[in-house]
């Protein structure tokens, strides 16, 4: 009897404990909550019936399009499936995941229900029968590069598997303020002639000594488009893809593949027209991103990485790509030296083998996210320093590489970016517009400390010797956003009401409330729109401006270094096949994005990646799409 009375004891536990206490029952009818997200306010109902949670619907918010959306829409599906609070956040938006989760409790308490059952209660998540499918071409990685390299590949014919191990498609292509360079001679005919200054570093770009032949075929080039150029009415902006090819192989230190830039450079245009056939919708605004060094900055309509995903993500569906969530590529299946196929894993634990009949590409992104290798290669970078990247970017690729004999090159050139959130590490909250023509930096004492226009490490190194490492970005427009919406999707009103950023109609009354000292500020202030009038620097040698920063309201944004961008990994050809040691192809082994190194050598150019991802993302697919297929 006694056993019998403790087995039913038992099945009732475990009944409160899989309906998250709903054997108790609930006072049936929706509540809803207001918690705070990433963005700011953010109202949920949660609906109750008298046993069980029926719905949650999250209501206004103000949360990262791509990155928090992601958490909206698939979170609250799964706490209802499951009945649990017990639900892995959504990779990349942890706060937005959290923050749902929050008002889901207290929706549960308002309803008369057990939360700490809830926390417990584990959903039935366990391994599924193991999976195998077959395609022409296996992509890992849902990226910008991956997305582009399953569109071209299917574009060429072949049938095509993605993966991607979070739960939503876009890597680091989502949280991109969009930037992509290319030179562009109609839409730059629309900007005026670059400064004294600026024109005598693309001249000295001529004079250097050659590192090749081909390096020296460039610089003649550009001797030659000078020349053209000179010969004209020179109104409107010098621009050539031999200055873009010369400033790329300048920017990393002369350390990069040099035919690799010359195609990154060389197709930056004519990629620009395929990705606008695949539903990227362009603007004819160009700007200078920072540490782009020119003004040849492109984005789409959106301003932001998003719209490339998204165009990306219709385009591949529309195009047959079999696209698989929650998935991750734990090892390459090799058989006589042959790349055939992956072994992955879904979240739940579920086996997955994909059997590649052509090729595999690998697209999954750098490792600025994994603290521990990054140390490993760049000692100094501590592990205190946030990161732009999504938490994802934790080196797989790479290691999936490796295994199968990849050489990697350039692992120790790691960039930081002297733009990041104070409090994530992230490249969003600020005000400031895409290109540095709409802004400039001070420190804590009220004066600029470098030229924003510079290489990106070399801001870095000078931010990372200011007070505390700390800048203000300062601005008096927003030049790329609309109704109260900054670049990546932040409400502006929001950013300025939590202390984000600050807002004033003066100059003084906003140094004031950053704590520098108004008159510092206001003759610092004065200066720079002194040299944007003269087109000249005096103090830092800056020679990219815009408008003068004079128009109320005037904006000042905090940031800090943060790592960006991991400019080292799988070494490749022209044609994206990944290289052994000796420098020979790993047959059906392809690899395109920030997974792979020799691209930029020490330092990346802004707006040199998304161009990257998409170049030889396209180019991986349409070589793998044309692999013979294996025997």
């Amino acid at each position: 009897m006694n056993k019998r009375l403790n087995a039913l004891f038992l099945v009732i536990a475990l009944m409160i404990a899989v309906l998250g206490g709903s054997a108790a029952g609930y006072t049936a009818g929706s509540y809803d909550v207001t918690v705070q997200g990433f963005g700011g306010e953010m109202k949920v109902t949660a609906t109750f019936t008298n046993d069980k949670l029926e719905s949650i619907v999250v209501g206004d918010n103000n949360e990262t399009p791509n990155i928090g959306s992601n958490a909206i829409e698939q979170l609250p599906d799964k706490i209802v499936e499951a009945q649990s609070l017990a639900i892995d956040s959504i990779t990349g938006a942890t706060v937005t995941s959290d923050a749902i989760k929050k008002a889901v409790e207290e929706a549960i308490t308002a309803a008369g229900g057990d939360v700490e059952a809830w926390k417990t209660a584990v959903a039935d998540a366990g391994p599924k029968d193991a999976v195998e499918e077959t395609a022409d071409v296996i992509v890992i990685g849902g990226g910008g590069a991956g997305l582009s390299a399953a569109v071209s590949a299917a574009q060429n014919g072949a049938s095509v598997i993605l993966i991607e191990k979070t739960g939503a498609l876009g890597g680091n292509t989502v949280r991109a303020g969009g930037p992509y360079n290319a030179a562009d001679p109609a839409r730059q005919a629309a900007l005026p002639p670059a400064s004294e200054a600026a024109m005598a570093s693309v001249y000295a770009l001529t004079e250097v000594e050659a590192k090749s032949p081909e390096h020296q075929a460039v610089m003649d080039q550009l001797k030659a488009d000078l020349a053209a150029y000179e010969a004209g009415d020179k109104a409107s902006l010098f621009d050539s893809v031999a200055l873009h090819t010369l400033q790329t192989y300048s920017g990393g230190d002369y350390m990069a593949k040099f035919d690799l830039i010359q195609k990154l450079t060389g197709e930056a245009l004519v990629t620009t027209e395929w990705m606008a056939e695949n539903g990227v919708v362009w603007k004819d605004d160009i700007s200078t991103v920072p540490g782009g060094l020119w003004p040849r900055t492109h984005v789409p309509a959106g301003a932001a990485g998003g719209d490339y995903i998204k165009a990306g993500k219709e385009k591949a569906e529309a195009l047959g790509v079999k696209i698989i969530l929650d998935c991750k590529g734990n090892e390459l299946i090799v058989e006589n030296g042959r790349v055939v196929g992956v072994k992955a894993e879904m979240t739940d634990g579920t086996p997955v083998t994909l059997n590649a009949k052509k090729a595999v590409v690998i697209a999954t992104g750098g490792f600025a996210a994994n603290k521990e290798m990054r140390q490993q290669y760049d000692p100094s970078l501590n592990e205190k320093l946030g990161t732009t990247n999504t938490p994802a970017a934790t080196g797989d690729g790479i290691f999936l590489g490796q295994a199968a004999g990849a050489n990697l090159i350039g692992m120790e050139y790691i960039q930081c970016l002297p733009l990041g959130d104070p409090e994530t590490g992230a490249l969003n909250a600020w005000m400031g517009g895409i290109g540095v023509e709409y802004y400039y930096q001070v420190n804590k004492e009220g004066l600029r400390f470098m030229a924003e226009d510079g290489r990106r490490d070399t801001m870095t190194q000078a931010l990372l010797k200011q007070t505390d490492s700390m800048s203000y970005v300062i601005t008096d427009t927003n030049i790329e956003g609309t109704d109260g919406i900054n670049l990546w999707g932040d409400n502006v009103d929001d950013l300025v009401a939590k202390g984000r950023i600050f807002r004033a109609d003066t100059i003084e009354e906003l140094a004031e409330q950053i704590g520098l000292d108004p008159a510092v500020l206001k003759a610092t202030h004065d200066q720079f729109n002194a040299y944007v009038a003269a087109g000249k620097d005096e103090d830092f040698g800056r020679g990219l401006f815009g408008d003068p920063i004079d128009t109320a309201p005037f904006y000042a944004s905090p940031r800090m270094p943060t790592v960006h961008h991991t400019m080292g990994g799988l070494e490749i050809d022209l044609e994206c096949h990944v290289l052994d040691k000796d420098g020979n192809i790993i047959p059906g082994l392809y690899a395109a994005g920030e997974v792979t190194g020799g691209i930029h050598g020490s330092n990346r150019l802004g707006g040199n990646a998304l161009l990257d991802i998409h170049v030889f993302g396209r180019e991986a697919g349409k070589n793998a799409a044309a692999e013979v297929a294996a025997e």
